[in-house]
């Protein structure tokens, strides 16, 4: 993805309000960080700027180049990306330190140029950093508004996300489904055409959806009250959060219903690591509650997928699984290659019970 940003002379007090005004125009976080990029590229006229990407695991961080600019021209890399792009920084640059010390800017040399790294921080964990170049040192003025302009994009992002997610869990919420749906299917389209048209080779998937159910949430509800039956949605969202990987895309759908979108996994993996979080959840002692169990449905996701097809699937999944025994998983495709499952019209939206 590109695009061309306009950059003639220092800005004006009603350019920089456009520019501010732009920034917060989108819901879209790719489009919020497009205005960001250019309001950057506009207000000090840098010779390069790059954003990356953070990742975590355990006390180690890596990086994945997101975005970055040719002359006027502004690229970004298409979806979610995975994880196994992201690469080690080397501890002797810029990048590491802003990484390290996690706010503030950090400018000086670096190889025959002059750099600023800002790092953007979301929980105080760095999500992202900036990185301005330029053939000398910026002066004071610069450096400020570029600080202030993505402090303005942080507090932003902030509450961007923050409406995305459900006040109970912090899970990404339903409403915001159908445009992740869309950014997770765009990765998928690599997929082989035959497949496209193949619903059933379900084992040649790299793309997932599941969908999760509380087994007798109603019977927890009732006997326990709603304070403890909130705390089992608190606590299942943590095990979640502790179970998939940080590109994973988790949803709370309302109720005790759960979402789960995950790429770049076979079917053997896929399955394994579903079962693994049944499991956890099944060994997990409820406050009060004790033990609970989950059903969980899953399919694969093509590049011609729509989020009612694949709910739909997901669904007959799930209600396979609940109407045997409950506490197990269950995947649409073998259950229709095995003719348990006739393939069905998909329904409009998910409704368990």
């Amino acid at each position: 993805m590109s695009q061309k940003s306009s950059r003639h002379g220092p800005p004006s007090h009603d350019q920089l309000l456009t520019l501010l005004e732009r920034l917060t125009r989108y819901r879209d976080s790719h489009m919020v960080r497009l205005s960001a990029m250019q309001s950057l590229l506009a207000l000090i006229r840098p010779k390069g700027i790059r954003l990356y990407d953070v990742l975590k695991k355990g006390e180690q961080y890596s990086v994945v180049l997101s975005a970055w600019n040719e002359g006027e021209t502004l690229h970004f890399s298409e979806g979610v990306i995975s994880e196994d792009r992201f690469e080690p920084i080397a501890t002797d640059t810029l990048l590491a330190k802003s990484i390290a010390e996690g706010s503030g800017c950090f400018c000086g040399m670096q190889g025959s140029g002059y750099e600023c790294c800002i790092p953007v921080l979301m929980d105080d964990e760095p999500v992202s950093v900036f990185e301005i170049q330029g053939d000398k040192p910026f002066d004071d003025a610069s450096i400020a508004m570029a600080t202030g302009m993505i402090s303005v994009y942080r507090n932003y992002l902030a509450l961007l996300e923050d409406s995305q997610r459900d006040t109970l869990t912090g899970l990404l919420n339903r409403k915001t489904f159908d445009t992740g749906f869309a950014v997770f299917l765009s990765s998928a389209v690599h997929l082989d055409a035959e497949l496209q048209d193949d619903r059933r080779s379900h084992k040649e998937g790299s793309h997932w959806l599941a969908v999760m159910d509380i087994d007798h949430f109603k019977r927890v509800n009732d006997t326990f009250g709603h304070l403890y039956g909130d705390e089992v949605l608190i606590l299942m969202a943590n095990l979640m959060r502790g179970s998939f990987r940080q590109g994973d895309r988790l949803y709370r759908f309302g109720g005790e219903e759960f979402v789960v979108l995950m790429r770049d996994v076979d079917f053997a993996d896929v399955k394994k690591k579903l079962d693994d979080f049944r499991e956890k959840v099944e060994q997990h002692v409820f406050p009060q509650v004790g033990q609970v169990t989950i059903s969980i449905g899953f399919t694969s996701v093509m590049p011609t997928s729509t989020p009612a097809m694949v709910l739909g699937e997901a669904d007959e999944a799930l209600y396979y699984a609940k109407g045997h025994g409950r506490n197990q998983v269950r995947c649409y495709g073998e259950l229709v290659e095995q003719k348990l499952l006739a393939e069905k019209t998909v329904h409009t939206e998910v409704d368990y019970f």
